[in-house]
């Protein structure tokens, strides 16, 4: 079970999709419109994550991995994710734990928010 907020993670795209609850994994068609890659994921704010897999009927089923994304590797993605929009001061980010990672990013999707 996700622990919502959550962030997409798209296989080779440094910028990371905030999605604060399950409502909005289900119903934004433009995360879903081009379909998923093998390495995309999902990680909620446990650092847990989720596999994207394809279901009759056009749906998307979370698989958990056995995996749990460490705190560093996190930030390091959320720093590329800053620089790549051009944050200043992107490599001095730093986070106590995953949750407030992400929480970070939803605060700026709030601020710049994805058109």
């Amino acid at each position: 079970m996700v622990v919502w907020p959550a962030i997409l993670k798209y296989d080779g795209d440094p910028e990371l999709f905030y999605l604060p609850d399950q409502q909005s994994w289900e119903e934004d068609e433009d995360l879903h419109v081009l379909g998923f890659q093998p390495r995309d994921q999902l990680i909620d704010s446990q650092g847990q994550v989720f596999e994207l897999h394809w279901r009759k009927g056009d749906l998307v089923a979370l698989m958990k991995t056995p995996r749990l994304i460490p705190l560093i590797e996190i930030s390091e993605m959320i720093q590329f994710h800053q620089s790549c929009q051009g944050a200043c001061c992107a490599a001095k980010v730093s986070f106590r734990s995953v949750a407030e990672a992400i929480r970070a990013v939803g605060e700026a999707f709030l601020i710049n928010p994805v058109e």
